[in-house]
Formats: structure tokens, sequence, C-alpha cells
């Protein structure tokens, strides 16, 4: 069969079809719909891969970028940012050809499969969870004429009732899925072919209230062996890449799964610069000069507030104090570029502590922060927090499940948006400016590719 699969883009208006989307150029390529077109690759099938992200088409020029490959079947990977653009999409190709097999997975459908096709009728599954194998049996399905029932995971209509498949157990066995094939995604990333993305684990130990990582994961944190990360990367390196960006939600979560792989790098004589994200609690000196030492060149952690009575709301199990020190450490430890998460707005977050977490972010560039993002805390189904505002009856989970909510506007005593994005666009530039910021950056990047992804994005005034 002939398939295409999505990755929508965001910022698209309604009834403005024919817009063009303002592209950032980037080098994060979703890893997400590359393992599922590896899987319809091995399977026979002709995959197309489509990240809308780094494309300027409008949505009409998607919609007849697809009547020309005219596929049989259409997926997209939806989350709640990007599902105006996936159904303005899924429509209007399901208006040309009413055959077209729709389906729809990613996390929103994960958390709201029954909702999404009670909804929309131009949506015929939606895959649960992990979708490498469903997608493979439903394929063998619907090439077979065969019933879709006992399809573990999947969600859809029989006789126009919505009908929710038992859940599917996760993938244990990691290191049995297949590396996914970077030249399925042909598009213009920055750096093509010369930085990547890997993953080594899927899920998260931790439970931090905004997210929804460990909910997808039902609570499990699984991992793949070192050998087998490894095994990617030295064909990765025979492919020509020359960094590698570790999606890990949490990477650092276990010392010896990174110190293992430090080893193996070195012993392989894998020449790899590589980035991934760091938990503050897990960052003495002597384990990053490892990281160091096997061509670690960025972490970035997630602090999210200077405020222990916002931290402990967030469930993050960290204090300030651990920030600073994983900060120092980790300029002791020679890593290129610090980065710093934070999150603003929380219910009950005062002008006072929103300010502290603004100034603590200076503070953490005095001693050695490269990079800061500060993000308006949102409410957001399959998050805890999204539960916990239902159950307060703040909002309609009939209605509100299609829109990623901005917590303040639903706490009434919280803060403005409007003031929260304003402080954001200050501290950034006040970020920037700090004593020669930029020069001082841009000097240590020249050799750095994602250095250069990062001053670029900063000097557009994004995160």
């Amino acid at each position: 069969m002939k398939v295409v699969v999505i990755y929508p883009g965001v910022g698209f208006s309604e009834d403005k079809s024919d817009e063009k989307p303002r592209v950032t150029p980037t080098i994060v390529i979703p890893l997400g719909i590359l393992y599922i077109g590896q899987f319809l690759k091995d399977q026979g099938h002709k995959v197309n891969l489509f990240d809308h992200f780094v494309s300027d088409l409008s949505i009409n020029e998607v919609v007849n970028w697809i009547k020309k490959l005219n596929p049989d079947v259409l997926g997209f990977s939806v989350v709640n940012a990007n599902l105006f653009t996936a159904n303005a999409i899924a429509k209007a190709a399901k208006a040309w050809n009413p055959n077209l097999i729709t389906i729809y997975g990613g996390y929103l459908p994960t958390f709201c499969a029954h909702e999404i096709l009670t909804a929309f009728e131009y949506v015929d599954f939606c895959v649960r969870g992990e979708g490498e194998y469903i997608i493979t049996e439903l394929m063998d399905a619907l090439e077979q004429g065969k019933p879709v029932n006992e399809i573990l995971g999947l969600t859809f209509r029989d006789n126009g009732k919505v009908i929710d498949n038992p859940d599917r157990p996760l993938i244990e066995d990691l290191d049995s899925l297949p590396f996914p094939d970077r030249d399925l995604l042909k598009q213009a990333y920055l750096f093509h072919g010369k930085i990547t993305t890997v993953i080594s684990s899927r899920g998260c130990p931790f439970s931090c209230k905004f997210c929804s990582c460990w909910k997808f994961s039902r609570r499990k944190w699984r991992l793949r062996s070192m050998e087998n990360v490894v095994e990617e990367a030295l064909y990765l390196q025979s492919k020509g890449f020359k960094e590698l960006i570790f999606t890990d939600d949490c990477f650092t979560a276990r010392k010896d799964r990174v110190l293992r792989l430090c080893y193996l790098m070195k012993k392989e004589k894998l020449d790899f610069a590589w980035h991934t994200l760091g938990r503050v609690s897990q960052s003495d000196t002597q384990f990053l000069r490892t990281m160091v030492d096997a061509g670690c060149v960025t972490l970035t952690y997630g602090v999210e507030s200077a405020n222990q009575r916002i931290l402990d709301y967030y469930n993050k199990r960290i204090n300030p104090e651990m920030a600073i020190d994983a900060v120092k450490n980790a300029r002791k430890a020679g890593i290129e570029n610090i980065g710093a998460g934070f999150i603003i707005g929380a219910p009950t977050e005062t002008r006072e502590e929103v300010l502290n977490t603004i100034k603590f972010g200076f503070k953490l560039q005095k001693i050695g922060l490269t990079n800061l993002q500060h993000q308006i805390l949102f409410v957001a189904p399959g998050t805890q927090l999204y539960e916990d505002t239902v159950a307060q009856g703040l909002l309609d989970p009939k209605t509100d499940w299609v829109r990623g909510i901005p917590a303040v506007d639903l706490y009434p005593d919280s803060l403005k948006k409007d003031y929260l994005l304003a402080l954001s666009e200050w501290s950034f530039k006040v970020f920037l400016t700090n004593k020669g910021f930029i020069l001082k950056e841009f000097l240590k990047s020249i050799k750095s590719s994602y250095r250069i992804q990062a001053i670029f994005s900063l000097l557009q005034g994004r995160p």
C-alpha cells in the first residue's frame, strides 16, 4: 500500500488554508514518524514522510502534494498544538478521496482517541500509545480485509459506534526495534546529513505534574542497552553524521547507563559531538567530565522554578540549590553549552515568585549558563495538571480536550498571560545583552552546528 505520514505544523489560522507558515530552520528530526516509517517500509509498503515544521507549504499545498502521491493511507502524528492543521489536511484529503484511510497517532490520540473519532468524521482510526506494531497489524488487516476489533491499542468505528480496543502492552525489548532510516525524511533540516536525533529510552522514571510522558508510558521507563545505542551510532557514523541529539526525556537519570555509553563510545572510537537533557540531581563534576570526554557538548536542565513551593507543586523532586550546583559543575567539567528550561504561570504563583525565577536565570548565567527558555504552564490532556483541573470543575473534558490552555487562563487569581509573555520576552533580551553574551557565545560556536542553531533562535527572540 502507499502510505503518507505527516508531522503537522503549527501556527495556521482557521479559514486560511492558503496561508504560508513561518519556518524556523531546525536540526531536530522527529523520530516518532521515522520509527513508524521504518516499520512500514520493512513491511513492504511505499512510504512518504513529511515534516511540516520545516516546510513552507500552506495547508492547500500539502493537500495538493498528497493528491499527487495518491496514497491509500494518510497518517498524522498529533498533539494539541497541531490538531487544527491535522484536521484541515485530513478533512480536505478525505473530501478529495472518500476511500482514503486516515489515521491519527501520537500523544493526543493516546489520551483522547474516543473524543477525536466522535468529533471528526474524517478520521477513521486512532492509534493509542506506541504505534509501531499497531500500525503494522492495522495495515495487514486493511490489505486483507480482516476485522480490526482484536488489534490492541486501536480505536475505530463500528457502524457509527466508537470502539476502544484494550490497550496494547508497551514494547519491552527496545533493542528489537530497527534503526530508523533518516533518508525517509528528505527535507531541508539545518545541517542536513550532519546532525540527527537518537533516543536511548522510552518513558521517564519521574512524574512531573505538567508532563504527559510518564502517563503515555504508563509510569514505565524502558531502556535500550547501550551496546544497541552504540551500534546505531556506528551506523550513523558510517552515513556521515557528525553530531547526535539524545532526545530521551531524562537521559542522565541513571549514571551507570550514561557511563557505560561513554565507555563504549570511546572504545569504538566514535567521534561525535552530542547533546542531551539532564537532571540537576545527577550532575556531579566527575560524572559530567566523563560525558565531556566522550563527546558531550550540550546539557540542558529542567530547572523550572527558583521557588521551592512551585517545584513541590510540579512534583519535580529537586531544589534551586541543585540547579546552582549543576550549572557550576557543568562549567567545571567543560560542558560547552549549558541550558536551563523554566516554567512560569503556575496556579497561585505570585508576581514575586515569577520575578524570582526570572532573576534566577540571570544568576545562573553568571556562573556558566549559556541558554535559557521560559515557557508558560499549559494544561493539556495526559497530564496530572489536566486531571486536577477537570476535578476542580475548571475544565470540561467533553470540550476542552481539543486545545492546550494556559493555566493562568483557568485560575481566577493567577497572573495575566500577557504580563508573563512580556516578562519572558524582556528576560531574553537582557540575557542576550549581558556582558557581551552574543559575541562570546558566537566565538564558541564556530565549530558547533548545534550552537549556531541556538544562537540563531535566540537572535530571533525565540527559546
